[in-house]
């Protein structure tokens, strides 16, 4: 018999726990289940979801179409020589106009026949070739392209100088439900407490359930849910080291 614990636990069997701590029947499952799931998006979205990567080919008109299970965006790049995700400028600027249209970069033209392009260089100017920077300005950062993230229309934009064929997308995607979702073990008791503050949240006020009562589940839920974040996402001594390291500079003392 296998006795290990496994990293991931069924909404279904976290649900039955609850049932069995609270004195409950099974005839309230459907109802903690529904409770259970939005808990479970509620964690996801600030703790236990990991973002994955896929690569997406560039279309025709400068945009990508991003993936069905697409919740929310992390970081958008390409990989560099080193094996490492170099994120690209994220320019709210640009255009969503017609960006769903084959014929977009004919459309964005620019309408008044000349060059706009100085609001390219927000840190210095072109001359002779050669790039001078503002006094004062920030420097900037020396990135491949830029973009922009439609959405509403379930695509990202790319400036029309972009040339790169693919672009790697690193984003929250949905939870895939099997025979039942999943939430890792490290956050079973965050789960657990949101199940007993939502089970009475909506219960009128009385003697047995009061306002103190539930502001006291929310808090535990807050505590249990600062938790589970430090079990998944621990500090680690390397890593801070690590950093300590990188961030020390040899200078000429005065």
């Amino acid at each position: 018999m296998d006795n290990q614990i496994s990293r991931y636990i069924k909404l279904s069997e976290l649900v039955n726990m609850y049932i069995d701590e609270s004195k409950q029947t099974s005839k309230e499952f459907r109802r903690l289940w529904a409770l259970a799931f939005r808990g479970l998006t509620d964690l996801g979205l600030d703790v236990t979801w990991l973002p994955k990567q896929i690569v997406i080919d560039v279309n025709s008109n400068l945009t990508a179409t991003i993936p069905d299970d697409f919740l929310d965006w992390v970081r958008i790049g390409i990989f560099n020589s080193s094996g490492e995700l170099a994120t690209l400028r994220v320019n709210d600027q640009l255009t969503t106009y017609r960006d769903t249209n084959d014929n977009r970069l004919g459309d964005i033209q620019s309408q008044n026949g000349v060059s706009v392009d100085y609001l390219q260089y927000p840190y210095g100017i072109l001359n002779d070739g050669d790039y001078e920077h503002y006094f004062g300005a920030g420097s900037g950062l020396i990135q491949s392209g830029e973009c922009k993230v439609d959405s509403q229309n379930g695509i990202i934009i790319f400036d029309p100088n972009f040339g790169q064929a693919q672009i790697v997308l690193e984003y929250i995607s949905s939870p895939v439900m099997d025979d039942d979702y999943t939430i890792d073990f490290k956050a079973q008791e965050a789960l657990i407490a949101w199940l007993r503050w939502k089970d009475i949240q909506s219960l009128p006020s009385t003697r047995l359930v009061n306002i103190s009562e539930k502001t006291m589940r929310q808090r535990e839920y807050n505590a249990q849910k600062k938790l589970a974040r430090k079990r998944i996402k621990p500090f680690r001594l390397a890593t801070a080291e690590q950093y300590f390291r990188e961030g020390q500079r040899m200078a000429v003392k005065g």
